[in-house]
């Protein structure tokens, strides 16, 4: 079956026809300059491997050189599966798992950070809340992170 594909402003999404049948709480990233070869690997990794949902960024952020593919899943159980893929098949950077917990808390590389203007740093670094919206039947459509509210 194939995969869905939609865009919205930030991200190239890649969704699986078949159902999730688990909770995400996080993901595995890879990286590389060449778009089109992180585009082929969500592909692969969701019509040949099981996984179910992929994103990758559709510009690059600062004096970023690489695209980001973050490919969701339930825990950190594939990490091995996935490097030795990669070593084999994929030749790109693959940092393993990251949680949504990590995430949130706004836990990021520095060589991520130290590449992003000042103003964007701050975004990505302040703690985030996780809004979900879910259809009539409680089934998940889409997870997205936004800026913690700060009590005043």
């Amino acid at each position: 079956m194939p995969v869905t594909e939609r865009l919205d402003r930030f991200w190239q999404w890649f969704i699986s026809p078949l159902p999730q049948g688990y909770e995400i709480t996080g993901k595995y990233l890879f990286f590389s300059a060449d778009r089109e070869r992180l585009v082929k690997i969500a592909r692969n990794e969701i019509e040949s491997h099981g996984f179910h949902k992929a994103k990758i960024n559709i510009r690059l952020i600062g004096k970023n050189t690489e695209y980001v593919l973050v490919l969701y899943y339930k825990d950190d159980s594939r990490r091995q599966e996935l490097a030795e893929r990669n070593a084999r098949e994929y030749g790109v950077k693959y940092r393993y798992w990251k949680s949504d917990e990590a995430t949130l808390k706004g836990q990021y590389s520095k060589g991520f950070l130290s590449r992003l203007p000042e103003k964007e740093r701050g975004y990505f670094t302040q703690e985030k809340v996780l809004v979900e919206i879910k259809d009539e039947k409680g089934n998940l459509i889409s997870r997205k992170t936004h800026p913690k509210k700060q009590a005043k």
